[in-house]
């Protein structure tokens, strides 16, 4: 428990299906072709570190329910982001998912992957410092430069949903409410 979060640690697994790719414009990064594409999903076994919420918890926070998507998806790649201070990886090491809804749960949720077969340990690393790990994270959110949200702070080169949506200040809402 980290406040009102309950932070789990277990097996995932996680399914991804590529659906397609853009072609961009070098320079003006203006989409100049989408090209759908029709490939068999890939599972992936792994370990995992999973923080819970409820409804009532991102209500406390000042979370409006419109923006909690926004929330827990800049949460989730700011502590991605920081998570290698805590541990020997790279942020392309591991993957993340949030969701409004889990299936399992109902209740709003940050999820943190391994992203090698059977888990690489990193999970396990970030679960026994998820306290520390959540301080450093409210620290990106706080201390960036940027306005709203950017590359330091909450946007992922890797983001499969185009880093949309994020919202950095609901989730430093979140994430302060969560420390205390």
């Amino acid at each position: 428990q980290v406040g009102p979060a309950t932070v789990h640690l277990g097996i995932v697994e996680v399914t991804t299906q590529v659906t397609g790719y853009q072609r961009k414009e070098t320079l003006t990064r203006t989409v100049l072709d989408t090209v759908d594409l029709d490939l068999p999903p890939s599972t992936l076994t792994t370990s995992a570190v999973w923080y819970e919420w409820t409804n009532a918890d991102l209500a406390a926070a000042g979370v409006a329910d419109f923006k909690v998507p926004g929330a827990l998806h800049a949460a989730e790649h700011a502590a991605i982001g920081i998570l290698p201070l805590f541990a020997i990886c790279d942020r392309w090491d591991v993957g993340g998912v949030s969701i409004a809804s889990a299936p399992q749960s109902g209740l709003p949720t940050v999820f943190i992957y391994d992203g090698y077969e059977g888990g690489a340990g990193v999970a396990e690393l970030a679960f026994n410092v998820a306290e520390q790990h959540l301080l450093a994270t409210a620290e990106v959110l706080q201390n960036c430069e940027c306005s709203s949200g950017c590359p330091s702070c909450v946007q992922s080169p890797k983001c499969g949903n185009g880093n949309e949506p994020l919202d950095r200040w609901a989730a430093l809402a979140l994430v302060n409410h969560t420390l205390g």
